[in-house]
């Protein structure tokens, strides 16, 4: 699953959702369907810097554990690092997502109860699109 971190952008299918940077504060993060429909980034804090691509297997997996607010590593691939344990972990009331590459260079996005139905849903009509795309077909 090569990425590059300038890769064409389809705006076919793409969502934002607000949360919170744990570090800076309010965000805004997006779901975006690639160029090809076969997969999802995931722009943590809408950045290329902390943008994965999720396939439908990997989205299965974090809709699953967001909505049993549960722990659990995603192993996902990024532009620039290869492949990154994408975190996921309850934080107090809500729901988190981060990356963590070094002390210095790291995120953690925090989601209220209903910005992470917001994000489940988001994943979920992104997966839709990838599923209908490998069947021929679309919505």
């Amino acid at each position: 699953m090569a990425m590059s971190a300038h890769s064409r952008r389809s705006f076919t299918y793409y969502r934002r959702v607000t949360g919170e940077d744990l570090t800076t504060g309010h965000c805004t993060s997006q779901v975006e369907l690639t160029e090809d429909r076969r997969l999802l980034y995931l722009r943590l804090a809408s950045t290329a810097r902390f943008a994965v691509l999720l396939d439908a297997a990997a989205i299965g997996e974090l809709i699953a554990a967001l909505r049993a607010r549960d722990t659990g590593v995603l192993d996902v691939p990024h532009a620039e690092r290869g492949t990154v344990a994408l975190r996921i972990a309850p934080h107090r009331s809500r729901m988190s997502l981060g990356l963590f590459f070094t002390e210095e260079e790291n995120i953690q996005i925090a989601f209220t109860a209903e910005q992470t139905e917001e994000l489940i849903g988001h994943l979920a009509g992104g997966h839709e699109w990838i599923v209908g795309a490998r069947g021929g077909g679309g919505p």
